[in-house]
């Protein structure tokens, strides 16, 4: 005869209680909401804006997957006028009709600073590699780089600033100004609304970034760059 005690019985109900707590848990959790059509109107009101019923799901900095034509694409939402619309950074909308909007949730946004420290930009060139002597290989699971900001401490002292772009795998991502990127100031400066790469912008576990100078300054003499890169996860 096997004897139970009553703690032990009362240890295996709490363990199976929090068993099933669990369980309830993870089927309520979703790393992507379906919005209800009725929300948002389906044909974009621009490449970048959807017009909205209700924005009470939406914020600034989420991450957003919207559908069109079969082919699923990954953005953030980089402005919100409430009950209005919504502004994304990342993959042109286009013209057709969304079949599909989606809502993701915060912590599927990743952020990486990249630095190069002292005087840039004076030549075409990698900048990780070839200026601050480093590199960065993507260890996450698949995401998309959909919008990058760039700064940097001080102007090239002649007429034209630097500009920049930023690579995956070998490929620029910002498709703006002939695919050169976004020309630096002291000031943040973003790369435009959807001004992204369809095709280069998926970025999976074992993905060279790199920072690439596409234009250089006149006197190639700005310093101390920062490039602010957002990726949304699969």
């Amino acid at each position: 005869m096997i004897r139970t005690s009553v703690n032990s019985l009362q240890e295996v109900r709490q363990s199976l209680q929090d068993v099933d707590r669990y369980l309830q848990q993870m089927r309520g959790y979703q790393r992507w909401r379906v919005v209800p059509a009725e929300m948002y109107t389906a044909v974009p009101a621009t490449t970048s804006v959807i017009e909205m019923r209700d924005t009470s799901w939406m914020a600034t900095g989420l991450p957003i997957r919207f559908t069109v034509g079969g082919v699923t694409y990954y953005a953030i939402i980089s402005a919100l006028s409430a009950g209005a619309s919504i502004t994304l950074r990342g993959p042109s909308l286009g013209a057709a009709a969304l079949t599909k909007l989606e809502v993701g949730r915060p912590e599927m946004i990743v952020q990486h600073d990249f630095f190069v420290a002292g005087a840039y930009g004076d030549g075409v060139a990698d900048l990780l590699g070839t200026d601050a002597h480093t590199a960065y290989q993507w260890g996450r699971s698949n995401a998309y780089l959909v919008a990058f900001s760039v700064r940097h401490h001080a102007n090239d002292t002649g007429a034209a600033q630097p500009k920049v772009n930023v690579k995956v795998n070998g490929a620029l991502v910002s498709t703006n100004d002939s695919n050169k990127g976004v020309q630096v100031t002291t000031g943040w400066v973003g790369n435009p609304a959807a001004e992204v790469s369809t095709a280069n912008y998926r970025t999976v576990r074992g993905d060279a970034i790199e920072v690439c100078c596409t234009q250089a300054g006149t006197n190639g003499n700005a310093t101390d760059l920062t490039v602010r890169c957002l990726w949304v996860l699969e």
